[in-house]
């Protein structure tokens, strides 16, 4: 018998557990009654229009049934007021500035073609579940910055499965799932004529809320067509419940409700003017729900609770990683707050505002329980541009045409003029930021706090806007030309397993056996004698590598 056939042997009495989870040293300790499923449930473009998080026009009953056995957290923040950049914080618990993932979308900069290339240690936190033996499952968008919209896209690396018929049905025997799922019928582009006329006659959305029924936000004129707008974002949000009310009939039809964490939120506010886009409250202000099946409840969290603390989307990913006893990676600019009572409450939570489409901004944001900060670095310029994409909006025209003939008031017209340097509002008094007390001499120490807090944030946080964009793209892609990952290379250590490298750090790797399902790589793996391994790679942002192949003999 050969040396490496012994060494197979040898290995054989580990392939059932490293084959199957292919699980990583820090879950060893992990058993089955510890490693909950977790569905992550993500709305589009919606404030906090839910009845239980007391808006009483919302007609969201299975939301409300789901918070009323879970935790409310009401004042939860994503750090951007639209989807690539608070996507790309969420999957990774970093802020999207400091991997290059501010400006909206990277794909759309004209000047030269790049993605967000994150520093090597960084990896979306599902392919960290994965590796720790969860099957991870996502619907059809994507959507960071190192990836397209659409599913398959981004690192393969990071799902077992991505597309239109998310389910956990795919994984294993007793194998924990991970699966987060988006709600497109709440986007914005819900809201154009053409798409809500479609959805009414589907049946998908029923027009139950009456336009006379909304209550008019401070900064819009009250008319007709502001009215319709705000109506239909209910109608919306209505059908988006019904949607989430299905997934948690099937979990519990399927015994898997016992088993499950559940985490309801949205990726932004509401997808209307002066909210999406934006870091006033109305666009990074979302509702978030957590329920903890009884079995899993850390101490000191039970049902039916309202957490007032301040959380920001970067708490999301080391808050799962806890859920699921996966070690947090020390590159995590959130906190597990979510899952653990004991650690230190959040002072401030902060967001950004960068290039939208074809318009430049470069806008900082730090709120606290009481007060908004924001620092605009592009002074002098409305935030009410056109963007052609937001132009399809009906409501964006009744703003144009309200705003040009002089039937604003001042509250209502300050998005179309030149925005200030610094602006201060007081959240208590003032939610809908319409009153700029950045230069009351009464408030003038609130904002040096303010601003002190954000200097201080920006010091901690690597900030890819200091460059400017085409920077910013050839230090990405050189030349607006995407790089190749290197191949992975494939070997037998001395324990007679399989052992997987790239020459490139950052690289993720994956690998199948006997052209099986891809798994990804975290520790060397046990094989039979003949069977084949193909493996390849991935850099975050770059272009996968080729695939290569090794039999392994006996």
């Amino acid at each position: 018998m050969s040396l490496q056939s012994t060494f197979f042997n040898r290995a054989l009495t580990t392939l059932v557990i490293l084959i199957s989870f292919n699980t990583s040293a820090s879950g060893d300790n992990i058993t089955k009654n510890t490693r909950p499923n977790i569905l992550l449930l993500v709305a589009e473009d919606m404030s906090s229009h839910v009845k239980a998080f007391g808006d009483d026009i919302a007609i969201t009953p299975n939301i409300d049934a789901l918070a009323a056995k879970s935790i409310m957290y009401p004042n939860s923040f994503t750090t951007a007021g639209v989807c690539a950049p608070s996507r790309t914080g969420l999957i990774t618990g970093v802020h999207q500035a400091s991997i290059g993932g501010q400006h909206m979308r990277t794909r759309d900069y004209k000047e030269s073609l790049y993605r967000a290339v994150p520093n090597e240690e960084i990896k979306a936190f599902p392919e960290l579940l994965r590796k720790n033996g969860y099957y991870t499952y996502v619907s059809s968008k994507l959507d960071y910055q190192f990836s397209e919209i659409t599913a398959h896209s981004g690192p393969f690396t990071v799902w077992d499965y991505e597309g239109s018929k998310p389910d956990w049905k795919g994984r294993e025997q007793d194998q924990p799932f991970f699966g987060m799922y988006h709600f497109n019928i709440s986007h914005e582009s819900a809201l154009f004529p053409e798409k809500v006329a479609k959805n009414v006659a589907k049946g998908i959305v029923k027009q139950i809320i009456k336009p006379k029924e909304v209550s008019v936000p401070a900064y819009y004129p009250d008319t007709k067509i502001v009215r319709e707008a705000l109506a239909q974002i209910y109608n919306n949000v209505s059908a988006m419940d019904r949607q989430v009310g299905a997934i948690l009939d099937r979990l519990k039809a399927e015994g898997l409700a016992d088993n499950t964490i559940i985490i309801w939120t949205t990726d932004h506010g509401d997808g209307l003017p002066r909210g999406k886009r934006e870091i006033y409250d109305s666009g990074i202000k979302v509702p978030l729900v957590v329920h903890w099946p009884e079995k899993y409840q850390p101490e000191g969290i039970s049902e039916n609770t309202v957490n007032q603390q301040l959380i920001s989307f970067v708490d999301l990913a080391p808050s799962i990683l806890a859920m699921a006893n996966v070690d947090v990676p020390s590159y995590i600019q959130g906190s597990a707050l979510l899952a653990d009572n004991a650690l230190a409450k959040r002072e401030y939570v902060f967001a950004s505002k960068d290039r939208l489409d074809e318009q430049y901004f470069y806008e900082r944001a730090v709120r606290s329980s009481e007060f908004k900060y924001i620092r605009n670095y592009l002074p002098n310029k409305p935030g009410g541009t056109k963007l052609a994409y937001r132009e399809q909006l009906p409501i964006m025209g009744e703003l144009w045409r309200t705003f040009e003939n002089g039937e604003m008031n001042a509250a209502q017209k300050a998005w179309f003029l030149p925005r200030p340097k610094e602006e201060l509002y007081n959240i208590k008094s003032d939610p809908d930021e319409v009153n700029n007390l950045a230069k009351d001499p009464a408030h003038q120490q609130q904002l040096a706090k303010m601003r002190a807090a954000l200097t201080t944030w920006q010091h901690k946080v690597k900030d890819y806007s200091k460059l400017k964009e085409i920077d910013q793209a050839n230090l990405f892609w050189p030349q607006g030309k995407q790089p190749l990952t290197p191949e992975p290379t494939i070997s037998i250590n001395n324990e007679g397993l399989v052992v997987l490298a790239n020459s490139n750090n950052g690289a993720s790797l994956g690998y199948q056996i006997n052209r099986g399902k891809w798994r990804v790589y975290n520790q060397p793996f046990a094989v039979k004698s003949g069977d084949t391994v193909t493996a390849k790679a991935i850099r975050y942002g770059w272009q996968e590598s080729q695939e290569i192949n090794k039999k392994l003999s006996k």
